[in-house]
């Protein structure tokens, strides 16, 4: 128990380092946020400095962010030396109950007082049983997914890192998302949804096969084609799949059990919730900002602690470590 906390204590710092140096926050703010992501509750309710913080975060960018979020997860994927990594990528949102306006929050149906989504399109490296969620926007309506997954392969891949492939759901499906990945080279294999099309395809086949399909599309007023290739995979866990994929796969059912890693980014957002910071604020940046300190957190416990603890017994020791903390802080200072 003395290691795992002495481990905690190295993973609080770690998550001090972020805040202070790469987002120039003074001390007292990140003292601050440490205690939110353990407690729960909106910013503005629990911490009488919130003016005051949201304030220093504001004059930065979301890209300006994402873009430090990124730069410091660098340094941890590089002391782990994946090698062949594959890549997920996913949208996970946050509800949103005030007035909408703007492009900064997707429409809802008011359903249960939610009347907008605040989206980010999440792309983390899986390794073995581990998501490193290494890039991180926050989307925006109208925005491109394909160019945000076009630069999360290239960062990626300046890494020194080899990609074997990358897995998506349903939402990704498009020729332009297909086209930019092919740009770069890499394996995918998208779920596609069921279309007319997909379903005649289907009940027209007795058995799984892969089939030729162009993808037809528009983009800056122009028509676009792609080609890609179509798995039609029958009767696999009581269900009839559908992917889009460039992967050469004898025993074409395999493309199923391949898929099925991408389920991990889905339980990874499950965890994300449990150090989820939330505000009042529709600002994208303190969005983003909240957003990636949870995201921070989850990484952190993935690479140091997830075979020695849970994610829940992860915070109850860093929220322990905060007044250590302040106390080591202060003789320091003094």
């Amino acid at each position: 128990m003395t290691a795992l906390i002495s481990l905690t204590l190295k993973n609080n710092k770690e998550f001090r380092d972020f805040i202070i140096k790469n987002l120039v926050l003074p001390e007292e703010c990140s003292q601050v946020l440490e205690y939110l992501v353990n407690t729960g509750g909106y910013v503005e309710t629990i911490c009488n400095k919130a003016d005051n913080l949201h304030r220093i975060i504001k004059q930065e960018y979301p890209e300006t962010i994402s873009m430090a979020y990124s730069g410091y997860i660098k340094n941890f994927i590089l002391k782990q030396h994946f090698g062949l990594v594959d890549l997920i990528a996913d949208v996970t949102s946050e509800n949103f109950y005030g007035k909408i306006s703007g492009f900064d929050i997707y429409p809802w149906t008011g359903k249960e007082g939610v009347k907008g989504k605040i989206n980010f399109l999440v792309v983390g490296i899986l390794f073995r049983n581990r998501i490193i969620p290494f890039y991180v926007v926050h989307l925006k309506l109208g925005a491109s997914k394909a160019k945000f997954i076009g630069e999360a392969i290239r960062y990626c891949a300046s890494l020194g890192l080899k990609i074997g492939k990358i897995l998506l759901d349903r939402g990704f499906y498009s020729g332009e998302v297909i086209n930019k990945i092919d740009a770069e080279k890499i394996h995918y294999l998208i779920f596609a949804p069921k279309k007319a099309l997909f379903k005649c395809m289907l009940e027209g086949t007795e058995e799984s096969i892969v089939v030729e399909h162009e993808i037809v599309y528009n983009k800056n007023f122009t028509k676009n084609k792609i080609y890609t290739e179509i798995a039609l995979i029958k009767d696999v866990r009581g269900y009839d799949w559908v992917f889009a994929t460039n992967l050469s796969i004898r025993e074409i059912e395999k493309y199923v059990e391949i898929y099925k890693k991408r389920w991990n980014i889905e339980t990874m957002f499950r965890v994300h919730d449990k150090a989820r910071i939330q505000t009042k604020s529709k600002n994208p940046t303190l969005r983003l900002f909240y957003f990636l300190l949870g995201m921070l957190l989850v990484t952190i416990w993935n690479i140091f602690c997830k075979e020695k603890c849970t994610f829940k017994l992860f915070l109850t020791y860093i929220s322990e470590t905060v007044d250590k903390t302040k106390i080591i802080t202060k003789t320091i200072t003094e």
